[in-house]
């Protein structure tokens, strides 16, 4: 794993540290092309492009701090920004578009992006804590949320010219149900947000609503036929030319495709969800394809989203229909065994074994049971270093190392 490959240009965390990806404070610039610019920050970058009436600004990153870096620069280079184009409604796209309403831009976006920007609203305390296991920051739901609503928007596609270009901007079902991209045929130019990011597709994300596999790899088809000399994403790497433009998006159809099919099949034949992550990998000839690595999502999590895109939450199993709370079943489990040192001594074998996520789930009937149990919390926590040191996916390891500090803290509690 090499540094430029962590997680969305972020830097190879320490032992046991969290991947870090938001930074308000220093935002690069890349000039690909003589009337295309490209802000960057490690989580989400935006691009503009100059024509000769004024700029149209494609994404608008995390926030005003940082947006006032990328506005500062967009006036030394063209301006003034007539035209804003969300990608889609995440924060770090739409959320530094206030600094720029003195300069009275239309904002374009898919319709659907108002509906999602309400879910924002409505589920302001779970967002925050979701956002603070993932991306390792304080849970805070009222951070401020400056988000200003489009001025236009569309359903299926949407064409505008402005200083002799032409902007086609197309909808997609993709990370989200409002994603947009655009091509620009006078630049050959595709601006795909994240559409494309660093490394495998976030089709999967364990915190997040479902993902739309099948017409993602449809839309990413629709880019391909654009043949583009261009492309440029919104998440990590930025700019890929020439040739690789074509490479990288084919294998990342394939893949797509390949976690999907592989995950309709199991479907038909029903196989349970939590044996086929085991089971569906990428094709041999892409495991190690230096754009499909592992550094924000992976082919686990994707195979969880396609099976809940097209399967309800019963397994056919009937103790899962209606189940119980699992610390109810977890208390009766321990009661069978009748021993906290015969689930200790057990796990700690199966981690010996190196069965890490094993040895984790077979603590956990301990650790519900009596989740004070100081034996247990050491090596809970001894489970989760060895998970997330052998992890550089940022959403999962960062998943292990907020569990991490939740055992230190009790640990400390009592002077361990």
């Amino acid at each position: 794993m090499t540094e430029e490959s962590v997680a969305l240009d972020a830097k190879i965390p320490e032992k046991n540290k969290a991947i870090q990806v938001l930074d308000a404070q220093n935002v690069k610039f890349e000039h690909p092309h003589p009337e295309v610019y490209v802000a960057k920050i490690p989580i989400a970058n935006a691009s503009w492009i100059n024509t000769t009436e004024g700029t149209v600004l494609i994404d608008t990153l995390t926030g005003p701090v940082i947006a006032e870096q990328m506005k500062k620069k967009i006036q030394e280079t063209g301006g003034p920004v007539k035209t804003i184009i969300y990608t889609h409604h995440h924060g770090d796209h739409v959320g530094g578009a206030s600094v720029f309403l003195d300069q009275q831009p239309e904002i374009i976006a898919q319709r659907f992006l108002l509906e999602d920007f309400e879910k924002y609203k409505i589920l302001r305390e779970h967002r925050a804590r979701i956002a603070s296991v993932q991306f390792n920051i304080p849970y805070n739901p009222d951070r401020p949320r400056n988000y200003v609503s489009p001025t236009k928007t569309f359903c299926d596609t949407l064409t505008f010219s402005l200083g002799g270009k032409t902007f086609e901007l197309y909808h997609a079902r993709a990370e989200t149900d409002d994603a947009v991209w655009v091509f620009v045929p006078e630049i050959k130019t595709v601006f795909v947000g994240d559409l494309i990011i660093a490394g495998f597709p976030n089709i999967g994300n364990p915190f997040k609503p479902t993902r739309f596999a099948l017409p993602w790899a449809r839309a990413l088809e629709a880019v391909r036929a654009k043949e583009a000399e261009m492309l440029i994403a919104h998440g990590g790497r930025a700019v890929y030319q020439g040739a690789e433009v074509r490479e990288l998006l084919d294998v990342t159809i394939e893949a797509i495709y390949s976690i999907h099919d592989q995950v309709v099949d199991g479907l038909n034949k029903d196989i349970p969800v939590e044996e086929m992550i085991h089971r569906i990998k990428l094709p041999d000839h892409l495991q190690n394809n230096k754009y499909l690595q592992f550094v924000y999502s992976r082919p686990e999590f994707a195979v969880y989203n396609i099976y809940r895109w097209y399967h309800g939450y019963y397994d056919h199993n009937p103790a899962h229909l209606l189940p119980r709370p699992d610390r109810e079943v977890n208390a009766e489990i321990f009661n069978i065994i009748g021993s906290a040192q015969t689930i200790l001594d057990r796990s700690k074998a199966l981690f010996i074994q190196g069965k890490a996520q094993l040895a984790l789930q077979v603590l956990d009937i301990l650790f519900k049971y009596d989740p004070e149990h100081v034996e247990a919390r050491k090596l809970h926590l001894l489970i989760l270093e060895t998970l997330c040191d052998q992890d550089y996916c940022l959403m999962s390891r960062n998943s292990w190392v907020y569990a991490m500090e939740k055992d230190k803290k009790f640990l400390e509690s009592l002077s361990i």
